[in-house]
C-alpha cells in the first residue's frame, strides 16, 4: 500500500512538472489569448514593422513512447519588441543654432581647429543625448596669434629637420670647414688655372656640358702633375666619388680629365688644373661651395668653370718700418687720392664702358674705399722681423683689360710715410703648398686649421734639408732655404 502511494505521488509530480524530454499531457489547457496576455501590454511603434511570432519546432516523437503519452501542442513564444523611445534607438541629428552670431566676429579658418575654444574633444557617452552647441564668441588677438603659429607648427618642424641648400657636409675623411670658412687662395688672375693648357684641350673642355668644375691639387708642382698625372687623377676621382655617394646613392662613374701642357712634354711650364665632369649637379654645388677638400690621400681646391670677378690681391709692399696695417692703408689711400693719380685712375675706368663721368668718379671712390691691408711676418737671418704688406682692393668692373692696366699702374707707384719709411712693390711667389700668391709656404695658413688632413708646412723643407745635408758631407755645409 505504501509503494502504491509513492508511485502515485511521483506520477502526479511528473504530470505537474514534466522533464524536458517528457511531453505535456493533452489534458492541460493551453495558456493563450487575452486572458494571459493583454493586447496593450507593450507600446506599438507605427513606423516599425510587425515582429512575427516565433514557434518552437515539434519535438521528435519517440518510437518507444507508451500509447497513452500525451501529444505535445504548439507553444507560442512572444518576442518582446524593443522600446523605440530609449536613448540608444534615437537618431542623432545635428541641430543648428538659430541664434544671431555675436557682432564683430572675425572669420578664421582656424575656428575648426581642435585647439580653438569650444572644440574640446570630450568623449560623449553613447546613451547621452547630444550636447547643444556652445555659443560663438569673438577670438582675442592672443588666441589668433597662438592658433596661427599652431597651424604652421608642422611646416616649421619640417624646415628645421632638413639641411639647407648650402649646408656644408662633414665627412670623416675630410677636414671640416672651420669657423669663418677656409682661407682664400689668391691667384695672379682669374683664369690662372688655365695657364699653359694646350689650346686643343682647352677647346675640348669648353665643349663638355655642365655640370662641371675645376680642381687644383695642393702640394703638387706643375712638374709633379706632369709626371704623376694618372695617379693624381685617380685619387681625385676616388675622393669626389666618396662625396657623390654621400649625396646620391649609386652615382654614375665620374670623369676626371687631366691637363696637357702647351708644347707637349718638353715644355717648361705645366698647367695644374683638372676638369671634373659627369657629376650630378647637387654634388657639384656641394663641392664648389665648400671649396677646400682635405683628406690624407689628397687635398684640392674646387673652382667653378668661369672667371666671374678679377682677383682682389694687387701687389705686396715692403720697405716700411712699422707693423701697423692702419698706417699702411692710410699711406696707400693718400697716394691713390692724390689729384694726379686720381685723374689717371679715372682715365683707366673711362675706357671700360662707363656711360658718364659721374659713374667713373664713383668707381674711383669705391676702389679707394675698398682698400684692405694684410701683414706678412717675414723674418731674416737671426729672427729679425721684416714685415711685408699685401694690398687688396675690390674691382668696380669685371673687364679683364681694365683691371690689368689699373694693377700695372698702381704697382709702379711709391707709397711714402712721414716717419715709417716708403713702401714699394715687391715680387710675389706662389706657395708650394696651396699655390696662393699671398704668402710663402712657411706662412701658409692651411696647416694651422683644426683637424687638417692635408700636407704640412715642413714636408718639402724636410726632404730638401735631407738632400742638402747629404751633399754637405763633401765639405761645403748644407744651407736651409
Amino acid at each position: 500500500m505504501k509503494d502504491k502511494e509513492t508511485s502515485s505521488i511521483k506520477a502526479t509530480s511528473q504530470t505537474a512538472r514534466p522533464y524536458p524530454s517528457t511531453p505535456r499531457p493533452t489534458s492541460q489547457t493551453p495558456r493563450t489569448g487575452p486572458k494571459f496576455f493583454p493586447p496593450n501590454t507593450l507600446p506599438q511603434d507605427e513606423e516599425s514593422m510587425e515582429e512575427p511570432y516565433s514557434f518552437l519546432p515539434d519535438p521528435p516523437s519517440s518510437p518507444g513512447s507508451p500509447p497513452d503519452t500525451p501529444t505535445p501542442i504548439h507553444r507560442e513564444i512572444c518576442v518582446t519588441k524593443p522600446q523605440n523611445d530609449l536613448p540608444m534607438f534615437q537618431e542623432f541629428k545635428v541641430v543648428q543654432s538659430n541664434e544671431t552670431p555675436v557682432d564683430n566676429v572675425v572669420p578664421s579658418d582656424l575656428n575648426s581647429s581642435i585647439h580653438a575654444p569650444g572644440n574640446a574633444m570630450v568623449d560623449q557617452p553613447m546613451g547621452a543625448p547630444p550636447s547643444p552647441p556652445l555659443p560663438t564668441r569673438a577670438q582675442t588677438a592672443e588666441e589668433d596669434s597662438i592658433l596661427a603659429h599652431l597651424a604652421l607648427a608642422e611646416a616649421n618642424r619640417s624646415i628645421l629637420s632638413q639641411n639647407g641648400v648650402n649646408h656644408r657636409t662633414v665627412l670623416p675623411q675630410f677636414t671640416p670647414t672651420p669657423i669663418g670658412g677656409f682661407p682664400h687662395v689668391h691667384m695672379a688672375h682669374s683664369a690662372q688655372i688655365f695657364d699653359h693648357l694646350d689650346n686643343k684641350v682647352l677647346l675640348a673642355w669648353f665643349q663638355v656640358e655642365h655640370p662641371k668644375f675645376l680642381v687644383r691639387v695642393f702640394d703638387h708642382s706643375a712638374k709633379d702633375i706632369a709626371e704623376k698625372t694618372a695617379i693624381i687623377a685617380e685619387r681625385i676621382r676616388a675622393s669626389i666619388t666618396t662625396i657623390a655617394d654621400y649625396v646620391h646613392q649609386e652615382t654614375p662613374p665620374i670623369r676626371v680629365s687631366p691637363p696637357q701642357p702647351q708644347g707637349g712634354r718638353g715644355s717648361k711650364d705645366f698647367p695644374i688644373g683638372f676638369l671634373i665632369h659627369k657629376v650630378p649637379e647637387e654634388t657639384r654645388n656641394l663641392i664648389v661651395n665648400q671649396r677646400i677638400w682635405s683628406s690624407p690621400d689628397i687635398t684640392f681646391e674646387a673652382l667653378p668653370f668661369n672667371c666671374s670677378q678679377p682677383p682682389e690681391l694687387l701687389f705686396c709692399l715692403s720697405g716700411f718700418t712699422t707693423s701697423d696695417t692702419d698706417l699702411v692703408r692710410k699711406a696707400v689711400a693718400d697716394v691713390w687720392s692724390h689729384d694726379n693719380h686720381r685723374h689717371d685712375i679715372d682715365d683707366i675706368f673711362s675706357q671700360c664702358g662707363f656711360q658718364d663721368d659721374e659713374l667713373v668718379y664713383k668707381a674711383t671712390r669705391e676702389l679707394i674705399k675698398s682698400i684692405r691691408v694684410e701683414m706678412l711676418d717675414f723674418k731674416v737671418t737671426g729672427g729679425l722681423s721684416v714685415p711685408r704688406f699685401n694690398i687688396f682692393a675690390t674691382s668696380p668692373t669685371n673687364d679683364a683689360k681694365t683691371w690689368t692696366t689699373l694693377r700695372g699702374f698702381l704697382h709702379l707707384l711709391e707709397y711714402p710715410t712721414g716717419l715709417e719709411g716708403c713702401g714699394t712693390a715687391t715680387a710675389l711667389f706662389p706657395c708650394q703648398l696651396c699655390h696662393s700668391l699671398a704668402h710663402p709656404r712657411g706662412l701658409c695658413p692651411f696647416p694651422l686649421i683644426p683637424q687638417w688632413n692635408g700636407p704640412k708646412i715642413k714636408n718639402r723643407n724636410t726632404a730638401s734639408s735631407t738632400r742638402q745635408s747629404g751633399r754637405s758631407r763633401g765639405g761645403r755645409p748644407g744651407r736651409n732655404t
